[in-house]
């Protein structure tokens, strides 16, 4: 994967003009790469409009003991391919598409945040325009 995988801070801060929290994340929720690497509010963009990521899953963890970054790691990449194929109708090895994750950080799990994002984005780092999951 092209991309770093991006944790999702413990206390999430009262939203910055139009800034949307990860914790709120929804599937078909676009946006551009963050400029950091533990983020905890990114803009969303008319996914009509030229973007960098698209959110096609959020996955629950049924853990009850903070796993650790590795095991997040290596569960997700797992976790978001059968959803991947489902969003964008066409297996991953067929795809111009790759994906990565936003995962819980070891405070955001301390305060009940137990939801692993599988973003989608183009293989080829080029903008995407319109949804990737097709019409109809």
């Amino acid at each position: 994967m092209g991309r770093l995988a991006v944790l999702v801070p413990a206390v999430i801060l009262a939203a910055c003009s139009g800034a949307t929290s990860v914790a709120d994340l929804a599937v078909g929720d676009c946006f551009d790469d963050p400029n950091e690497p533990i983020i905890s509010e990114l803009e969303l963009i008319d996914c009509d409009q030229p973007h960098d990521n698209e959110v096609f899953a959020n996955l629950q963890v049924e853990e009850s003991v903070y796993p650790g970054e590795e095991v997040f790691n290596s569960f997700a990449v797992d976790a978001c391919l059968a959803p991947f194929e489902a969003y964008v109708g066409e297996s991953y090895a067929d795809s111009p598409l790759d994906y990565w994750y936003l995962t819980p950080t070891e405070e955001s799990w301390a305060a009940g945040d137990r939801a692993i994002t599988c973003v989608l984005y183009s293989a080829d780092l080029s903008s995407l325009t319109g949804s990737a999951r097709p019409a109809g």
